[in-house]
Formats: C-alpha cells, structure tokens, sequence
C-alpha cells in the first residue's frame, strides 16, 4: 500500500472514531437523568448500556490518538 492510501485509510479511520466518540460521550450525558432516576431493572439496563459505550470510548478514543500521534510525527 502506497503512503498516499495508508494516510487517507488513517485519516478515515480517525474521522470514524472521532464520530463513535462524540456520539457516545453525547449518549453518556443523556443517560444522567436516567441514572439518577431509574431502579431496579431499568437502572440495571441503563448501567448495562453505560458500560458499552465505555467499550466504545475507550477503543475510539486510543485508535484517535494513534491517529494524531501519527499526524504529529
């Protein structure tokens, strides 16, 4: 794969964890009113769904930094 193809792949790549990113850190701030108001079943899906979108961050947020460590060098 040519330089050229390698940094377009990287910088979609990016842009797509950039997206998954916000995108989750947007559904986290939704979720407030949920925990603090739900019990029993429905808090333990909303903990449940939290804890995916942490999956989410997390591989996003490391692959986004690759990224614009990559960028930087």
């Amino acid at each position: 794969m040519d330089r050229a193809r390698f940094d377009q792949s990287t910088a979609a790549r990016g842009d797509q964890a950039r997206r998954n990113l916000v995108s989750a850190l947007r559904e986290c701030g939704e979720l407030a009113d949920a925990v603090e108001h739900f019990q029993g079943d429905e808090l333990l899906e909303v903990l449940i769904y939290i804890d995916g979108l942490r999956f989410v961050m997390a591989e996003s947020s490391q692959l986004l930094q690759g990224v614009v460590r990559g960028f930087e060098q």
